[in-house]
């Protein structure tokens, strides 16, 4: 029994070794498909890189060797099948499996359980950022509207796992909500009208609404803007299994399942004008020649879904996918109408990624204390027309719920504009932008000489930062 028990043992080794080499041998004939997980897989890594040792090519290789061994997504489906049904939990960090087979993209858990919520600085800066884009399509006679799509979770959250404790606290979404009713934003709230009404509108196995939940949305813009359109609450609509869902993909990705969606029996008018491969697309411009208004939208992912919907209401659309928000495309299309659309999962994008518009000019205060900090940065950048200054201000000197102004100076000129509170340089961490400005302000305006100040408010004071500009 000794030697018979010891030859399976061996057998089982050489058995398992083979199995692992097969894994590396078949890679290049049996591939997997990184478009269902809707990411790009590892590359093959390169030794030398940049004209330096790439003292990173092992943990490389092993992202790549994890990404591209053969039948990986199988075997990840059926490890995921297993932990799901066995064990009722997901097997990727991306995915939180919920109630009755419900999938939650797990980068919404932070607002849900009320964790690394933004600062009361943050929520008066993102606020403050969408009040400046109001400002200046208001200033152009264009009508602006800003909307947070609600995260899955927040309507749906009876069918989360039990060990996720939904906060009592109020979320990042509820502080600019209040935030934004005190600056008077063009803002609508699809958060309330979404728990008010009863129908469930988002995927089961995806992260964003299906196209009921995507008109109801489009409805309730296009009804603040004062936009004639098409009302699909009572259109008739089959339920259909014809949509790939984005967390089922990424959970399950050998299988093709496909979720349920809602088809409806009117056809859309509209048509694109330039090449478009889906509404996934980064720019995407459309036309519909029944109707007149031209419309400037910004959006995320959640906005996809609305794109057909909102392109059959304008007689041309210009549909930008991802930040920074630039508000020159007013011009360039010639717009009536700016949409600017964020899940709300995303909301410390706003004070991450600067905007491209000019900044307002602002009265010049009364008296400025000039201080000095090494915590104040002040740079610039020549941007053709337009002069980029941009950096951070001192948390001492500036109040949770001031502004901060850029001020030129020279012996005949003194103008003061107002900065966006939003990072120029990209940050990994909302934190990091607490603190930024940014501003784009037209060379014409600025004389030969001048010198640069910076201007905080802290308890009332204003307090100035001077750089020299020659």
């Amino acid at each position: 029994m000794t030697k018979k028990k010891a030859f399976f043992e061996k057998l089982y080794i050489v058995i398992f070794i083979v199995m692992l080499a097969s894994l590396s041998l078949l890679m290049p004939f049996v591939k997997s498909d990184m478009n269902k997980e809707k990411r790009a897989g590892a590359k093959f890594p390169k030794f030398i890189k940049e004209n330096k040792i790439n003292f990173g090519f092992c943990d490389e290789l092993t992202d790549y060797f994890s990404d591209n061994f053969a039948f990986r997504q199988e075997l990840s489906t059926t490890d995921a099948v297993i932990k799901a049904k066995v064990f009722n939990t997901s097997n990727q960090d991306r995915v939180v499996l919920g109630k009755d087979g419900w999938l939650f993209y797990s980068e919404s858990m932070h607002d849900y359980l009320g964790e690394d919520l933004m600062s009361e600085r943050e929520i008066h800066n993102a606020a403050r950022v969408i009040y400046l884009l109001e400002e200046n399509c208001e200033n152009k006679g264009v009508d602006f509207l800003f909307t947070v799509a609600p995260n899955k979770n927040s309507l749906y959250g009876r069918y989360m796992p039990d060990n996720y404790i939904k906060t009592n606290e109020k979320t990042n979404y509820d502080r600019l909500r209040e935030e934004l009713k005190t600056n008077s934003s063009s803002f609508v709230d699809l958060h309330t009208a979404f728990l008010n009404d009863e129908r469930i509108m988002y995927h089961k196995w995806d992260s964003h609404w299906n196209k009921e939940g995507a008109t109801f949305a489009v409805d309730l813009m296009l009804d603040e803007l004062g936009v004639s359109h098409y009302d699909y609450t009572n259109e008739p609509y089959t339920v259909q299994a014809v949509h790939r869902g984005d967390l089922y993909n990424i959970i399950y990705p050998s299988l093709d399942t496909m979720d349920d969606n809602v088809v409806y029996e009117k056809e859309h008018e509209y048509s694109y004008v330039n090449d478009v491969k889906s509404t996934e697309d980064p720019i995407i411009l459309t036309q519909n020649p029944a109707k007149e208004d031209s419309l400037v939208m910004f959006r995320d992912s959640y906005g996809n879904a609305t794109i057909p919907y909102i392109a059959d209401e304008f007689g041309r659309g210009f549909f930008s996918k991802g930040q920074p928000v630039d508000l020159d495309q007013i011009g360039y299309q010639n717009a009536d109408t700016v949409i600017f659309e964020i899940v709300e999962r995303n909301i410390p994008w706003i004070i991450e990624y600067l905007p491209y518009m000019e900044a307002p000019e602002r009265e010049l205060p009364e008296k400025v204390t000039e201080a000095s900090s090494d915590k104040v940065i002040i740079n610039t950048e020549d941007k053709g027309n337009r002069l980029l200054v941009y950096g951070n201000v001192d948390k001492d000197y500036t109040d949770d719920d001031s502004n901060i102004y850029i001020m030129i100076v020279s012996d005949d000129v003194k103008l003061m504009f107002e900065a966006c509170p939003a990072s120029y340089e990209k940050v990994d961490e909302h934190k990091e932008a607490e603190y930024a400005y940014g501003a784009y302000i037209n060379k014409e305006q600025l004389p030969e000489d001048y010198e640069i100040m910076i201007i905080t408010e802290c308890d009332g004071i204003f307090y100035g930062f001077v750089r020299s500009m020659m």
